[in-house]
């Protein structure tokens, strides 16, 4: 009976530590390898769990995106895959769903390999955005 409190106790622990929150930025940096030429708009402007974000991308023509992902950042829960479709010359779209959390403000990151054939270069676009719940 001990030692299924002890397991009990330990895992309650990690699962405390998991959810620890880091010190919320007030303003985000957007770090990725694409020289500003690549930019991002959420729609909804405040997105939710559990409901569909889009994210609408725009990048110069010769930008190609693969799959990419979405993954917490102040609490480990795995990422989830991104896919991104093309909408225009110069516009992509992709569409977001994210798990519910225990944690009431959860920052996220989403990262976008791409690469243009025409330049031999490629990089990651990379940006963080936030989720409250009540």
């Amino acid at each position: 009976m001990k030692l299924k409190v002890f397991i009990c106790a330990a895992l309650s622990a990690i699962v405390l530590i998991g959810c620890n929150p880091n010190s919320p930025s007030t303003t985000l940096e957007t770090k990725h390898s694409s020289n500003d030429k690549i930019f991002h708009k959420i729609d909804p402007d405040q997105p939710r769990v559990e409901q569909q974000i889009s994210v609408l991308i725009q990048a110069p023509a010769n930008i190609e995106f693969s799959l990419g992902k979405v993954e917490g950042v102040n609490m480990n829960m795995g990422y989830m895959p991104v896919s991104i479709v093309r909408q225009g010359t110069n516009q992509w779209r992709a569409d977001l769903y994210l798990g519910a959390c225990t944690e009431p403000r959860m920052q996220w990151r989403v990262s976008l390999p791409w690469s243009s054939p025409t330049s031999a270069q490629n990089g990651v676009y990379q940006f963080d955005f936030y989720t409250e719940t009540n």
